[in-house]
């Protein structure tokens, strides 16, 4: 019996597309309600990156569930514009305990089509001639070349990165400038060397991977449970006195990841870990942060008042009548289709943005060079206050916090539907070459510069220009990382 053929691509691709469009064009001529179309657009955004998972399950099955394309397909389209919609739907006292506002309007179903478009972009990207002769065997002959063939350690790897790592928090937490607690007047002051702490303090998460691999090889090396130990409770307890939730549950996340890679299996245990490390990030760091928020003055410059400011949040009580349950707050960090929305209606409703406002388009063309370019050098380089931008002049709220507007209202102020369509077909393309030219699977020092790759062309955070920044800086610098950190096993002639 002879098999039967699969659509190609472009086929889902226009069906999605061409009803996304007529969905749109009913609500924009008020002949179906914003409710309604948004729930459809929420479902055929599920629906249309479902068929393409299943399809790179079916041709590229070889660690699909890393795939970039999937990764970011889950975390970027499932999760933050999806699944999250699901807010909208419940009784409105729920959605105003999270502060949101339970309308559907007109702002939000314009997003979730221009969302569309970018999945769309995206996989086309992925599935593109272009992206499958770029990643192809000749590139992949030739970067070869660039990996250690060795999946042993250098003796002093684990020392040196745990180390400096410390050494960089330790630094930031003594300028001021160390995760909830740090001051936004200090991280504009020291913007020229905070970008150089961060990259150090990053070594932490790289020895936590080149640990987990070692554990996980077929040889672990003697010491390698003692290291794996040692490093995941160094992070886990700076990912809690840093305040961000985020930082306590990506160790649980690298060690899994680390896991998948090389066994092939998806370690449930450590995805059980993972939900774990979340809840307790949810349940310690909140009553942390509302700690810190009572003296605005507060900036902790060493350990110990931090500590301290940690032990003291521990019997502090919430002093609000109703409080939004854990899963509903959850659901709502990940949730822009709201936050997004304010953005898109903001630039619909005005020919130029106002004085002093990101030069969105430039800073996306620039941001290779950006890359590379000191700021001492180039002092005028932004500094990464988007979201605070987005804060005051978007919602019009006078406070200093970020807000993350989504990678698509970020595309959307750079240049329309168009540039979001386009932006996102580029790292579709960029998702293909990445995964097939590092084939993880094959080795540790593939795996950890894949690694260190993957947050930056998946998980796309709302300032697209700085993700371009840190996909080439990383580029290189996980290229030369690998090389310090492994040994070269000799080749028999």
């Amino acid at each position: 019996m002879r098999a039967r053929r699969r659509a190609p691509p472009v086929i889902p691709a226009l069906a999605a597309g061409a009803t996304g469009a007529l969905l749109a064009l009913l609500s924009s001529n008020g002949l179906v309600g914003e409710r309604a179309v948004f729930s459809s657009l929420t479902l055929l955004l599920l629906l249309y990156n479902g068929i393409e998972i299943g399809r790179v399950r079916r041709v590229h099955p070889d660690r699909w569930l890393l795939n970039p394309v999937v990764v970011a397909s889950v975390l970027t389209f499932c999760l933050g514009f999806g699944f999250s919609n699901f807010l909208f739907f419940l009784p409105a006292e729920s959605i105003r305990l999270v502060g949101l506002i339970p309308d559907v309007t007109p702002a939000m179903v314009k997003l979730m089509w221009l969302v569309l478009i970018a999945a769309i972009g995206m996989w086309l990207g992925y599935w593109s001639s272009l992206a499958a002769k770029i990643s192809g065997p000749k590139a992949q002959r030739l970067v070869s070349r660039w990996f250690r063939n060795s999946d042993s350690p250098r003796k002093l790897a684990l020392p040196t990165l745990v180390l400096v790592s410390l050494v960089a928090r330790l630094a930031q937490i003594k300028l001021g400038v160390f995760g909830y607690s740090s001051s936004y007047d200090r991280l504009v002051e020291l913007g020229s060397v905070t970008q150089y702490l961060a990259m150090g303090a990053s070594l932490g998460s790289v020895a936590l991977v080149v640990a987990s691999l070692d554990l996980f090889s077929d040889r672990p090396r003697p010491s390698a449970r003692l290291w794996f130990a040692l490093v995941v409770v160094v992070e886990v307890v700076l990912g809690l006195l840093s305040g961000f939730k985020s930082a306590v549950a990506m160790p649980f996340v690298i060690v899994g990841v680390c896991k998948y890679l090389r066994s092939g299996r998806l370690p449930l245990v450590w995805v059980a870990w993972f939900v774990m490390a979340i809840v307790l990030a949810y349940a310690v760091i909140e009553p942390f942060r509302a700690q810190s928020n009572l003296d605005p003055s507060f900036q902790a410059t060493s350990i110990v008042e931090i500590l301290d400011n940690f032990v003291a949040s521990g019997g502090q009580q919430e002093k609000h009548d109703a409080k939004a349950p854990l899963w509903l707050s959850m659901l709502a960090r990940s949730s822009y289709g709201h936050i997004g929305s304010l953005g898109v209606s903001f630039r619909d409703e005005r020919d130029e943005l106002p004085e002093g406002s990101p030069k969105f388009m430039r800073n996306l063309l620039l941001a290779p060079a950006y890359a590379f370019v000191p700021r001492l050098i180039w002092p005028s380089k932004p500094l990464g206050n988007l979201g605070l931008w987005y804060t005051q002049v978007v919602i019009g709220l006078n406070h200093f916090s970020s807000t993350a507007m989504g990678p698509v209202t970020y595309l959307y102020f750079a240049g329309g539907a168009l540039v979001v369509f386009m932006g996102f077909m580029g790292f579709g393309i960029l998702h293909r070459i990445l995964f097939f030219l590092a084939r993880p699977d094959l080795g540790a020092p593939r795996a950890l510069f894949y690694l260190g790759m993957l947050s930056s062309v998946s998980l796309i955070n709302s300032a697209v220009d700085g993700a371009v920044v840190s996909i080439f800086r990383l580029l290189v610098l996980l290229l030369v990382l690998q090389l310090v950190v492994y040994r070269r096993r000799a080749v028999v002639r």
